[in-house]
């Protein structure tokens, strides 16, 4: 039992430090030995936890889905008023907080791997099918009440999680801080507006 609390506690750091190191140096950069270096532990503590670099490559992608699952959870959406709660809903996924959760380039990174494996491929659909449940589960909340009424739950949920990541990607090639929250602002009313349409 104490070899498993340990691997719960020591494997989200190691996690979180590989993201940094791919921070740095890029996936293909990134090694078991330069996490190690990082952390000031000895190589084969991950090697115990991970066995190989496709190992923790994979397990982060969870991690990460967790990071926004835990986000998602813990901003929950206290209210039963329907426009209130869509409106609720959206502020989540364009607050900054979202945006800023993983780093963009660390996320292009674990990206790019996936087209080339299919275990991280896996798990970046599985962690996308995840975040499209939890959205139905919201419009579907939003829809019971009647008064906005919002057809194919699951397919307009696709479609937001495919506006949040163009919009967080885009955001960060193009858009400059003082037309920021406009940009913001005709985000949340054009989700809404497909919602609702």
């Amino acid at each position: 039992m104490k070899k498993r609390q340990n691997a719960e506690l020591r494997k989200p750091d190691i996690l979180k430090n590989y993201y940094q190191v791919i921070l740095k140096e890029g996936v293909e950069g990134a090694s078991i030995a330069k996490v190690a270096k990082r952390m000031k532990i000895h190589p084969s503590l991950i090697i115990h936890y991970f066995t190989t670099k496709e190992n923790m490559t994979v397990e982060l992608v969870d991690y990460i889905s967790r990071i926004y699952n835990r986000l998602f959870m813990d901003l929950r959406i206290e209210t039963d008023d329907p426009e209130k709660r869509l409106d609720h809903l959206c502020d989540i996924l364009l607050s900054e907080e979202w945006y800023h959760n993983t780093d963009i380039s660390g996320d292009f990174s674990v990206i790019s791997v996936s087209f080339r494996n299919k275990k991280v491929f896996a798990h970046l659909e599985k962690m996308y099918g995840e975040f499209i449940r939890l959205i139905t589960r919201e419009l579907e909340l939003v829809s019971a009440s009647g008064k906005i009424k919002i057809s194919d739950t699951g397919s307009k949920a696709e479609l937001v999680v495919s506006m949040v990541e163009g919009y967080r990607h885009f955001k960060h090639f193009y858009i400059k801080n003082d037309y920021a929250e406009k940009y913001k602002d005709d985000m949340k009313s054009t989700i809404k507006n497909i919602l609702k349409n």
